[in-house]
């Protein structure tokens, strides 16, 4: 059976901002906890390269998105169905290797809390999955599947909000809609990391640690974490 190679992946194109320090504190929690990992970082040339060089067929498109955002969605699943490995956004912070949490696993993506769900009008039974962290082994089978949907030209034309837009052509919406169409034993396939394991706070208990909380609920949330994604949601602003 394939592995997930053991590669982490970042991006941060610079095109607007150098990497923010407190980004960079972040990521070089997953460099200390995955030592053995080689570790990828993605800045805007590396990115335009790879896609001229592995999905020159996907060029245009990358290019026509009306958003930045889309493009650093979209590739983030190239570079999985390519190389393979772990993609996780610059807002995560590593707590402790999951190794034991992918131990033979081909494609893994991180839950949402339930509460997200639902402020996505979804049905509790339909949990979001986020793309800010995602394993793969290259060419799995719904990693292209994402991949032919992302890139094609429907996705180009949006009449919704900035945030609505990018999460339905791009962005989680669209991967948990995918994931929601596949046949059972295909979903089989695909392992959910629970919520408690590497998203334990919604959105509003994030922020409330962000601004420095100390309390008994938010110490509760982290028990079982490995990871915990503060979505900074620089992407909106």
């Amino acid at each position: 059976m394939p592995e997930i190679p053991k590669i982490i992946h970042q991006i941060w194109s610079g095109i607007s901002e150098p990497l923010p320090e407190y980004f960079r504190v972040l990521g070089e929690t997953w460099k200390e906890h995955y030592p053995e990992w080689e570790y990828m970082f993605w800045d805007n040339n590396r990115m335009n390269g790879f896609v001229q060089e592995y999905y020159p067929e996907y060029w245009g498109i990358y290019n026509k998105y009306p958003y930045d955002v889309q493009r650093w969605d979209a590739i983030r699943y190239l570079i999985l169905d390519k190389i393979g490995g772990m993609y996780v956004d610059f807002d995560y912070e590593s707590i402790k290797p999951i190794d034991e949490l992918i131990r033979g696993k081909l494609c893994c993506f991180a839950l949402e809390p339930s509460s997200h769900s639902n402020a996505f009008g979804r049905q509790k039974e339909e949990q979001v999955f986020n793309n800010a962290l995602m394993l793969s082994v290259p060419q799995h089978s719904f990693m292209q599947k994402i991949i032919k949907t992302v890139f094609s030209e429907k996705m180009l034309s949006c009449k919704d909000s900035k945030d609505l837009c990018v999460l339905n052509t791009t962005g989680p919406l669209i991967i948990s809609d995918l994931y929601y169409e596949l046949p059972l034993q295909e979903k089989e396939d695909i392992y959910l990391i629970p919520a408690a394991y590497v998203t334990p706070f919604n959105l509003p208990q994030a922020n409330r640690f962000r601004m420095g909380e100390i309390s008994e609920e938010l110490e509760n949330c982290l028990e079982e974490a490995y990871a915990v994604h503060y979505f900074f949601s620089n992407w909106r602003k």
